[in-house]
């Protein structure tokens, strides 16, 4: 964690000389009454093909079919997000940048990877669009059957989970788990999300924790078994999922899961942000969203969520990252 501190004190300082963003109204701000007189700049902090970069880009066509200038997807990767949360910090506070936002930028804070830049101070919300479920999945041929078997021996031995970042999500996520269950797990870093799948299919590590979309195809196919859904409620639509007990069921308030959503500058006048969020909202309520969100199995819960709303689910989730961090020796 130390290095990848460092490497983004690094990126944030580079930015920095570039300049910070102004206010609006200004020579470049414009009339907040025009806006948008430009094309809008859509900022995803990942690389392309992936499910936040395809999200987004579906996103910012179907926002731009009821408005007068487009929405222009960028892609800045790297430090899982950090450098596109960077990016979107040096531009003006005029509306004309958009940031898509995952758990990742919470954790940033949580974790206090950066001293200059944070992101629930240095943004505000607008929408949360997506809200995405975690299960608990198994090698196919593993020894335990179900989760309470999992949490038995996991009370008494180590539990191996396999995941690609030491601090991530999953990671953060599979520890709170494990702090409520009681079980001592070991992490085993991968460089990518194909190697833990080829860990947990050739038997490397007992556990890893998959997104329903990505992991449903692997279920139907045996090739590896949920065990826990991290949820309220089970997941009556999708039949693999039928009898997999979900989290709050069996006692454990762990519901944890990622989320994609939209963000801007920390000062953007109030009228562009009303009218961002008129235009996400009724995005979010189109049929062509909907479908695509059915299509990747992110319709199961609600997926939209105000920015006052969106607020709040930063800083419970920031309480429990940081807890956890701290109880792992992150922090």
């Amino acid at each position: 964690m130390k290095r990848i501190a460092l490497l983004v004190v690094g990126i944030i300082t580079a930015l920095a000389m570039v300049g910070c963003g102004g206010q609006p109204g200004g020579k470049d701000g414009g009339d907040t009454a025009a806006y948008p007189k430009k094309p809008i700049e859509m900022i995803i902090p990942f690389g392309e093909g992936g499910a936040s970069d395809t999200f987004a880009r579906k996103f910012a066509d179907i926002m731009a079919k009821d408005m007068p200038q487009p929405i222009q997807a960028i892609n800045k990767k790297g430090s899982s997000g950090l450098v596109g949360m960077v990016y979107a910090a040096q531009k003006k506070n005029d509306g004309y940048t958009i940031l898509e936002v995952t758990p990742s930028m919470v954790i940033a804070d949580a974790l206090e990877v950066s001293e200059s830049i944070k992101f629930m101070k240095d943004f505000e919300p607008l929408a949360r669009i997506q809200s995405d479920i975690y299960v608990l999945c198994l090698p196919g041929d593993s020894r335990f059957s179900s989760f309470q078997e999992l949490v038995e021996y996991g009370q008494n031995n180590p539990v191996t989970f396999a995941g690609v970042s030491p601090g991530g999500l999953d990671d953060l996520t599979l520890n709170a788990l494990a702090d409520a269950t009681g079980v001592d797990i070991k992490f085993i870093p991968y460089k990518s999300g194909s190697e833990v799948k080829a860990a947990v299919l050739g038997g490397e590590v007992d556990i890893y924790l998959d997104k329903i979309v990505s992991a449903v195809n692997y279920i139907k196919d045996g090739k590896v078994k949920p065990v826990v859904v991290l949820n309220e409620e089970r997941i009556d639509k999708i039949d693999v999922f039928k009898s997999v007990p979900t989290t709050v069921e069996l006692g454990y308030d762990v519901t944890i899961g990622s989320w994609r959503g939209f963000v801007v500058k920390k000062g953007t006048p109030q009228e562009i942000k009303d009218y961002l969020i008129d235009k996400m909202e009724k995005a979010y309520a189109t049929q062509e969203y909907q479908d695509f969100a059915a299509l990747n199995l992110v319709d199961i819960r609600p997926g939209y969520l105000d920015a006052e709303g969106f607020y709040k689910q930063w800083e419970s989730e920031y309480e429990k990252f940081e807890a956890v961090a701290k109880k792992v020796g992150l922090k």
